[in-house]
């Protein structure tokens, strides 16, 4: 497979400026995560030649194709809406860019049925998209993209019109036929879940701009900045005095090293252990699945914390409680 480099790339529209460098490895899958509107969709669309950057270069395996029609780049692209051809069967969907490829009918029938089986469509061959669910559709959507052989993988919000566990099911099964061909992957979502769940790395972008890139693990536990910590996830994020190293907020306390009087500590809810003491006061408390929620107040702060569910017997609305930070990274 292919490397994709995104060197200086620009493009501007009407109050919205997009300026991105950024490399996908050869064989993973990079997901462009974000909120409507940051530039997800126009990166991907300028990797797919779908869009001519202002300036900057897109590089595949760092050969410039950045003049290059779609149809040059050999990329397989997976649109939000599906877009299959309603008057065609499962099979002749599949089977179209082979078709137009000109591939000879023997080629095409094995591509189709190893397409078919690799996505898991086998006995609907000879549906028509109005026949099937959107998951299946997206499937299809999927087995079309592949069966070309194409270098890079882009898929634009493929889950974002599937119910909940629809997604769920599906996003396992893109990332176990991402794994199994080995394909360079760009996938664009706005859901924090899907994006830790799928990924090799994640470049979180906010307003035309990619403000980290990592793995999921390591975006969520040491962000760079408030967005990136507000954006994945749930988290406290408090301002601090600070003296004689420690950074107090009301009663509890954080060794840090900093010559700055004021710091902001960011901390995840589930880094809040909640025990024995008077440090805190529950104000309330919500159960999810497997978990509960915990919204503590500590001299007129309020702190989330998120236990495990067989805590919930020492969790009482306005019970006093003890409370340590596990883990904190100051921003």
């Amino acid at each position: 497979m292919v490397t994709v480099e995104l060197e200086n790339v620009t493009k501007s529209f009407e109050n919205f400026r997009l300026e991105v460098s950024l490399k996908v490895k050869d064989g993973e899958l990079l997901t462009l995560l974000g909120p409507s509107g940051c530039g997800k969709t126009t990166t991907l669309r300028i990797i797919a030649g779908l869009e001519s950057p202002d300036s900057g270069r897109v590089l595949f395996d760092g050969d410039d194709v950045t003049s290059k029609k779609p149809y040059e780049r050999n990329v397989g692209f997976v649109f939000q809406d599906y877009a299959l051809f309603p008057h065609m069967t499962v099979y002749e969907n599949i089977a179209f860019g082979l078709k137009v490829r000109k591939i000879p009918r023997g080629e095409i029938e094995r591509k189709v049925k190893e397409a078919i089986k690799l996505v898991g469509l086998e006995g609907l061959e000879n549906r028509y998209p109005e026949q099937l669910s959107g998951g299946q559709q997206q499937r299809v959507a999927l087995a079309r993209a592949l069966v070309v052989e194409p270098d890079i993988l882009l898929l634009d919000e493929p889950l974002s019109n599937l119910d909940a566990r629809v997604r769920e099911r599906l996003r396992r099964e893109i990332r176990r036929i991402q794994r199994e061909v080995g394909i360079t992957t760009v996938y664009v979502t706005h859901d924090q879940v899907e994006a830790m769940a799928i990924s090799d790395r994640i470049a979180l972008m906010n307003f035309g701009k990619i403000e980290q890139v990592g793995e999921p693990l390591d975006l969520y536990l040491n962000p760079k900045s408030e967005f990136v910590a507000r954006f994945l996830g749930d988290g406290n994020l408090l301002e601090a005095r600070v003296h004689d190293g420690k950074a107090k907020i009301g009663s509890l306390e954080f060794n840090i090293s900093t010559s700055s009087k004021k710091v902001k500590i960011f901390f995840r809810p589930e880094h809040v252990e909640i025990g024995e003491g008077d440090a805190a006061r529950v104000v309330d408390y919500e159960i999810i699945p497997g978990r509960v929620k915990v919204y503590l107040e500590v001299d007129n702060i309020t702190i989330l914390a998120e236990r495990p569910l067989e805590e919930i017997e020492k969790i009482r609305k306005g019970a006093k409680v003890g409370i340590k930070i596990r883990r904190f990274i100051v921003l």
